[in-house]
């Protein structure tokens, strides 16, 4: 257990940064940027981050940002995760601290992620020469889009120090705000990508008869990909397979001469995966022979499913319960359908991905992520730095 006079730092601490927390939230919810491409995010957080005595790289797989803390007692290291970017999207909030990037919204929380982590960072940097070992703080890119992840982990983030596990969190809308939810094994699937073209023979209309027409080639197609689940598909394994684009033609008369379907899979195993692969192709090979059309599909592989270490949350429930915090935990029965590329982390070094609630219904907030109405309840920057301040150094205890 952490020494009594550091819990109550770490306490007295997290009270008297909960205005500055709320600011730097409504400061970064106002400049969302996308993808990599995050130039007043990145400046923002350095401004930060000079503040404090941690040691900073600016750099790392492609506009990452890491902090590491360095204790005054040698260790393990541990590394705590947070992402920046925002989401393609008109924000319908009316806030004074509303989104001043047309098009682009923080509704993912990422606003949050990145102000929680600054909130611990804050915390634990006025008790850095009590710390056993390290905690590396990385900033990452690209969740949204291409994967940042994977980049930072290329450019060496889990290196020098090496990480010996890693944490990282997601405001949950669905979870009633400041419980902590936690969940063994798989916690979020993986998803892929299903880009299928269709090359048919176009013509009129009224002669259907002398054409190939992609578009009932493509419902055909459709048709038969959702028995996959039902009939293939142990019903013990989660999965999900859906589309979101059919492209084709653009008049009543005219049969096109291409079509395209767009969809994606989501599974927690490389088995449910290879049987989502393999069905696909059987049943496009079909399609073609039946009807004479021309079918190509890419299957791309995109983020694996993230899957939490068992004892890794065990250590995150037994303490909490040791700091009296029992009433805070929400076993999550279900994983999410939901994607995450930190999954890649939680490939390279053991960890775990937790869900932190903010939904308030007596203040409104109840919006799903990725909804231009979502909003966080601010009140989960009072607690949740400390916690998960207290969480981190557990770690460094082994």
């Amino acid at each position: 257990m952490i020494d009594k006079k550091l819990l109550e730092s770490i306490d007295k601490t997290s009270e008297r940064i909960v205005e500055d927390l709320i600011r730097i939230r409504r400061d970064l919810h106002q400049i969302p940027e996308l993808g990599s491409d995050l130039p007043k995010t990145r400046e923002y957080i350095l401004k930060e981050l000079r503040k404090l005595d941690v040691e900073i790289n600016e750099n790392v797989g492609e506009n990452g940002i890491v902090a590491t803390l360095y204790g005054g007692h040698k260790g393990q290291t541990i590394a705590y995760r947070a992402d920046m970017d925002a989401l393609p999207l008109n924000e319908e909030n009316v806030f004074d601290f509303s989104s001043r990037h047309d098009g682009k919204m923080h509704a993912c929380g990422h606003d949050g992620h990145v102000t929680i982590t600054l909130g611990i960072l804050n915390i634990l940097v006025d008790i850095k020469n009590d710390i056993k070992g390290n905690i590396k703080f990385i900033f990452q890119p690209a969740e949204e889009t291409t994967g940042g992840a994977l980049n930072m982990i290329n450019d060496g983030v889990l290196k020098n120090p090496d990480v010996d596990y890693i944490l990282g969190c997601h405001i949950w809308p669905s979870i009633e705000s400041g419980k902590i939810g936690l969940r063994k094994g798989p916690i979020m699937a993986g998803t892929d990508i299903v880009d299928i073209t269709i090359e048919g023979k176009g013509g009129h209309g009224a002669i259907p008869y002398k054409t190939v027409n992609p578009i009932v080639v493509g419902s055909k197609i459709i048709n038969e990909i959702e028995g996959i689940k039902n009939y293939f598909i142990p019903s013990s394994q989660n999965s999900v397979i859906s589309f979101g684009a059919f492209n084709a033609g653009e008049t009543n008369n005219v049969i096109p001469q291409t079509a395209r379907l767009l969809g994606s899979v989501r599974t927690f195993s490389k088995e449910t995966q290879s049987i989502y692969i393999s069905k696909l192709t059987d049943i496009i090979k079909s399609v073609e022979t039946v009807y004479g059309a021309k079918c190509e599909l890419k299957y791309i592989k995109n983020y694996p499913p993230t899957i939490n270490d068992e004892q890794v949350v065990d250590n995150i429930e037994n303490t909490l319960i040791e700091y009296g915090l029992q009433d805070k935990i929400i076993h999550i029965d279900e994983p999410s359908m939901g994607a995450e590329d930190f999954s890649y982390f939680l490939q390279n070094v053991p960890g775990a991905y937790i869900f932190i609630g903010s939904r308030n219904e007596e203040k409104g907030i109840m919006q799903e992520i990725h909804h231009p109405n979502y909003d966080m309840d601010e009140a989960i920057f009072e607690t949740i730095p400390a916690i998960l301040s207290k969480t981190l150094l557990s770690f460094l205890m082994f």
